[in-house]
């Protein structure tokens, strides 16, 4: 017997409703919708009189945020699925958390997979831990005070930014050096963290290594030039990359300055 999954739409713009019911209908039958609310009043009413598993939930409510929604809770026990129009500052927060999300105009085949990476939470009964991650990260007043979770073969571990020293590209793996020692290797490629990181505060100086920034002992140049980090690690720089990093170095140099 197939297991339903009792289900709420949070969305503001009718047509956009109209557009994933109608893909849950085709796509997803075992997605039983059982409300749709456009605000976070009812939203919020709406969830506590249905107790959904699933929620999928639009980052932009009206003048506010889902995150205000959230913050109602005292604890929150259903699965999100976010749907966002590319909120640049969401984006970048769910991608460091690991949680789910949409891009809208919503993609069929995108909207399957994060079903299905639903449906697997909960045959392993493997409830999601990352959206307080998230709700911290959007709280954060440092950049490198945020968290990212970090994909591994046994789950996920969760570290803030500010410990990681340098990442280096092992073909579609990665691993992350940090400022304890240790090492974590993570099933990601090197470029998939760049996209995640560069705008914290890290750079691409190779193309096997991603570096923080603000753990760069001594710069020494050369050809492409060498950075040495805190950890006493001595990274190549390409020389395809030496001119865009020497004018960051420098201005990060600048802004210490002042």
């Amino acid at each position: 017997m197939t297991q339903v999954y009792n289900t709420v739409i949070v969305e503001d713009e009718p047509h956009q409703q109209a557009r994933l019911l109608q893909l849950l209908q085709e796509r997803c039958g075992d997605i039983q919708v059982a409300g749709v609310a456009s605000s976070v009043e009812e939203a919020f009413d709406m969830i506590g009189q249905l107790r959904p598993r699933l929620v999928f939930l639009d980052v932009m409510l009206g003048p506010t945020t889902s995150f205000e929604l959230l913050k109602k809770f005292s604890s929150i026990s259903f699965e999100i699925i976010f749907t966002t129009s590319f909120e640049k500052f969401a984006v970048e927060a769910f991608r460091l958390s690991a949680v789910d999300y949409l891009i809208k105009p919503l993609v069929p085949e995108e909207l399957e997979q994060a079903v299905q990476r639903f449906r697997d939470r909960m045959e392993k009964k493997n409830s999601s831990s990352h959206l307080q991650l998230l709700l911290d990260n959007l709280q954060a007043a440092h950049a490198q005070k945020k968290k990212i979770a970090l994909p591994t073969l046994t789950g996920y571990i969760f570290i803030t930014l500010d410990e990681v020293i340098r990442c280096e590209s092992d073909n579609t793996y990665t691993t992350f050096h940090l400022k304890d020692k240790r090492k974590i290797v993570v099933s990601r490629t090197l470029k998939e963290c760049e996209g995640m990181l560069t705008d914290y505060g890290f750079f691409r100086v190779h193309n096997s290594s991603l570096i923080n920034l603000n753990y760069i002992v001594e710069y020494i140049k050369g050809e492409g030039g060498i950075v040495k980090m805190v950890d006493g690690s001595q990274v190549d720089v390409s020389r395809r990359r030496k001119d865009e990093f020497v004018r960051i170095f420098n201005k990060l140099g600048e802004q210490k300055l002042n």
